[in-house]
């Protein structure tokens, strides 16, 4: 009987080194992460088609992408189309397969996300980690490894298709968790933070999350600024700095002190704007500064920066209050919560489709 595999990777919350795990900072300074993941995915169905060749189905993006056989790729989603070209090689596609395994005749993949692109909590790497994780299940691969999971993502997200970034995305949606992310030397150390989920359940019930837009000021093409001030001197005092608020962060969650968490958040957020003049707009500091009035400890951008999500940190005694003030305004509000996993794949029967 025919399978049907499905596959989820978390998105992620940055909340201090991002920047860090970019290059040439990584290597040559070494980066340092902390982030978390969140109930908010990137979610993948991989089955059999009676449509020779692939076909790709992005329910969000509301865009399909074909492959058939002597033909390049039709349609505009690229990236999956880099991952299946990565993994389904000309040699696996004319090899035998099991009767459980989707017929090579025909291929149907199905994705969309909980969010919309660029909202900075790293739906592109969680796309990438979560379709190769299907593929790796589909296609009988062994490579599970979390490290060679997010190793390969990068590898295309980065390398193959020039996407400009830094590694930490691949890994929290690879490993899960609140975790710590050593970056530069000749393996990526992944530190879980937490044991007792106290202060997780803490800080979590501090948090707001909102969509405060689209990150038009991409146009500004932040990453590759950031690099260039980075490259010129400009900024490495800035990345020094945001690197040494993830141990004193690390030390406050242990201690279960989240105001001062919060209040972390604050000044890491304007050594943050230091990076580049474009991450924060005046869209961008009107909402932060409408969220300090209105007891918020501090926050910040969750990705690059110019748009996308952010957090905020607020007593819980004023979290209502802030968050009615700030849909006020226009913030389109997110309930979530953290997660303890990386990526997940199964197997259904088609039958029960």
């Amino acid at each position: 009987m025919a399978k049907i595999y499905k596959a989820r990777a978390p998105m992620r919350i940055g909340f201090f080194g991002g920047g860090t795990d970019v290059s040439p900072y990584a290597e040559e300074h070494g980066g340092k992460v902390l982030n978390c993941t969140i109930n908010l995915f990137v979610r993948c169905m991989l089955g059999s088609s009676a449509t020779p060749g692939i076909t790709i189905r992005s329910l969000d993006l509301e865009e399909v992408s074909r492959l058939v056989a002597g033909r390049p790729w039709e349609g505009k989603l690229v990236l999956p189309q880099r991952v299946l070209d990565t993994v389904l090689t000309p040699e696996r596609l004319a090899a035998e397969h099991e009767p459980n395994h989707p017929s090579m005749v025909g291929v149907d993949l199905t994705m969309y996300s909980d969010v919309p692109p660029g909202s900075g909590l790293g739906s592109s790497s969680a796309l990438v980690v979560s379709m190769l994780r299907l593929l790796y299940a589909a296609y009988g691969i062994t490579t599970t490894d979390p490290h060679t999971l997010a190793e390969m993502a990068y590898r295309i997200e980065r390398v193959d298709l020039g996407i400009p970034g830094g590694r930490q995305d691949q890994y929290a949606a690879a490993f899960g968790g609140m975790c710590v992310y050593h970056f530069g030397g000749s393996r990526v150390i992944a530190e879980p933070v937490l044991t007792d989920q106290t202060a997780l359940l803490e800080l979590e019930s501090s948090l707001l999350l909102g969509y405060i837009g689209d990150r038009k000021l991409l146009r500004y093409h932040l990453m590759e600024d950031q690099v260039r001030r980075l490259v010129q001197g400009d900024t490495l005092r800035y990345h020094d700095e945001t690197k040494s608020f993830v141990d004193e962060s690390v030390r406050l969650l242990r201690a279960s002190r989240i105001d001062d968490f919060g209040r972390l958040l604050h000044d890491a957020w304007q050594v943050k704007k230091a990076f580049s003049p474009h991450i924060a707009p005046t869209a961008v500091e009107e909402v932060y500064d409408l969220a300090r009035q209105h007891g918020a400890w501090g926050g910040k951008i969750t990705g690059a920066g110019g748009g996308g999500f952010m957090i905020f940190a607020v007593p819980f005694d004023r979290r209502l209050e802030l968050e009615r003030v700030l849909t006020q305004a226009g913030v389109q509000m997110r309930p979530f919560s953290f997660t303890n996993h990386g990526v997940q794949v199964w197997a259904v029967d088609s039958d029960d489709q």
